[in-house]
């Protein structure tokens, strides 16, 4: 096996199939392609590229952590809350998009961010309730970030991000016990 295909797979999921590799990537495709056509404001030549990175990370991430075969691979054993918690912590989108929609968006960035580190922590504290959790946390990310006014820029982040990091990466909450089992 190639060392990039391994890295994929150890990044999606070590069961991922082509068939899902291929959704993955062309619902990345599209976000990257759809992001820079749904801004309300059009970013420059440097901002441009980062909000296509940022929305081809978040589009096809939140299908790829809704999958079970990603839910499985961060749910196996050895996975450890610090691991959610560090996964949680990269993604500082938040805080590029304040800077691309101008620079004045400060607290709106971190009101999101600090939010998704602690629904996150939650979520990794109460396992036993961590699927419900993760959907009311993901609808609670929305409707914070609506309260808070959209992103110019990306007046689709919440639902999508919130998607990928709380629904998908912190709580799995699409899947049974049994599925995230399964191997």
């Amino acid at each position: 096996m190639s060392r990039l295909r391994r890295a994929w797979l150890e990044f999606v999921g070590a069961e991922t199939t082509l068939a899902g590799t291929a959704v993955i990537l062309g619902l990345a495709a599209l976000g990257g392609c759809l992001a820079p056509r749904l801004a309300a404001q059009r970013p420059g030549a440097v901002k441009g590229p980062l909000l296509v990175v940022a929305a081809v990370d978040l589009w096809g991430g939140a299908w790829a952590n809704n999958t079970a075969t990603c839910a499985r691979w961060y749910e196996r054993p050895g996975q450890t809350d610090a691991d959610h918690l560090r996964f949680a912590a990269v993604h500082v989108h938040p805080l590029v998009l304040a800077w691309i929609d101008g620079g004045r968006r400060w607290r709106w960035a971190a009101a999101n961010y600090g939010y998704l580190l602690a629904a996150t922590w939650l979520l990794r504290r109460v396992p036993r309730y961590r699927r419900p959790l993760g959907a009311v946390l993901t609808a609670v990310g929305i409707a914070l970030d609506a309260r808070l006014g959209p992103s110019r820029s990306a007046p689709w982040f919440a639902p999508v991000f919130y998607a990928k990091l709380l629904l998908g990466h912190a709580s799995a909450a699409l899947w049974p016990e049994r599925t995230l089992r399964a191997a």
